[in-house]
């Protein structure tokens, strides 16, 4: 996804990072809002200045698109084992991102150390804790989509994630040893996280939404659109970086009117499709869901079904924020594709 600058947000990231560790930082927002993006673009800036490598190692653990079942798969995410064949480690550092980081997959160690994880016969956050405090260096660990391990037990009864949340407030907390950013767009998640006891006082939260209309004016303006141009393009798909892009890329002949509308019928048809799948599935949910809906578009939300919101949300139909306590159409597109659906459903 291409960068367009976020000059608040970088700075926050920028002060955030070189600060001493102390809380864990929890970066949320809307799917495709460039969360990841925004990261990769400030790592990337810190990286080039004078010292910076020297100072600090980047560990970045992306699990989207990862098969993630059980206790094995998790340990290995994070550590790298030896070659059987020649007792060589393979390369912990990856091919560096289209940014330019150089970033440290994971943790080397010897096959034999994780037989004894896999069997929970010693204990991998120690191990971890034990590399990170060797020398001089601070630490910072990166996780896209943490949310993918919430399923995740060990031995049928601890939950992954708060074996992390608890390794990873030491480090940050206890140690200020690394710093911990956890990215997610799963926002009741983030709600779940926001509301535990345990985490209180040790975490922060900070949203990564979609550019907001004057801003989003701005970026069409400096990629060639006329004022008139640019308020239309708003009007329809407000600041999603992704929809910008795909504007830009395809419409910048003139046609980007055939793109904008091209788009609008994509959410439209999904939209419909969800909602029908809905129906024939639960008709008696479905029909809370259309009421959920209706009340919301028409800025009479009376009532809270945390069950209809959480699966409309699943859904991407709506977006909702936990910290703001906000809920709305997941883009200006749903927004529009919504109003149809409903005026069809209603007539």
């Amino acid at each position: 996804m291409k960068f367009w600058d976020r000059k608040k947000e970088v700075e926050y990231l920028k002060r955030y990072i070189q600060s001493e560790p102390n809380a864990i930082l929890f970066v949320y927002g809307p799917k495709s809002s460039g969360k990841s993006t925004l990261l990769y673009h400030v790592v990337s800036e810190l990286s080039k200045r004078k010292g910076f490598v020297k100072k600090y190692d980047v560990f970045w653990y992306d699990l989207r698109g990862r098969l993630i079942s059980s206790y094995k798969d998790v340990i290995d995410i994070f550590f790298k084992m030896e070659d059987t064949e020649t007792g060589k480690f393979i390369s912990s550092v990856e091919s560096e991102t289209s940014f330019g980081i150089p970033v440290i997959a994971n943790f080397k160690i010897r096959t034999s150390m994780r037989e004894e994880f896999y069997s929970k016969l010693a204990d991998p956050f120690e191990y971890m804790e034990a590399v990170l405090m060797k020398g001089k260096k601070r630490h910072i660990i990166v996780f896209d989509e943490l949310q993918r391990l919430k399923d995740v037990y060990i031995n049928g009864e601890r939950k992954v994630v708060d074996a992390l949340f608890n390794f990873f407030v030491r480090l940050t907390k206890v140690l200020h040893l690394a710093h911990v950013i956890v990215m997610s767009s799963d926002t009741f998640f983030i709600e779940e996280i926001y509301k535990s006891s345990s985490l209180e006082n040790t975490s922060r939260y900070y949203l990564v939404d979609y550019f907001d209309d004057e801003t989003t004016k701005e970026i069409l303006l400096n990629e060639g659109y006329s004022r008139e141009e640019a308020n239309y393009i708003v009007s329809w798909i407000g600041g999603v970086p992704w929809l910008l892009e795909e504007v830009i890329n395809e419409g910048n002949k003139g046609s980007f009117k055939e793109v904008v509308h091209a788009l609008y019928r994509e959410v439209l048809s999904k939209v419909k499709l969800k909602l029908l799948e809905e129906k024939s599935k639960n008709e008696k949910f479905y029909k809370k869901e259309i009421e959920f809906l209706s009340y919301l578009m028409n800025d009479k939300l009376i009532f809270e079904d945390t069950e209809v919101l959480k699966r409309l949300a699943e859904l991407e139909i709506l977006y909702y924020d936990p910290i703001n306590d906000r809920i709305t159409p997941h883009t200006k597109l749903h927004e529009r594709a919504i109003k149809e659906v409903l005026n069809s459903i209603l007539e």
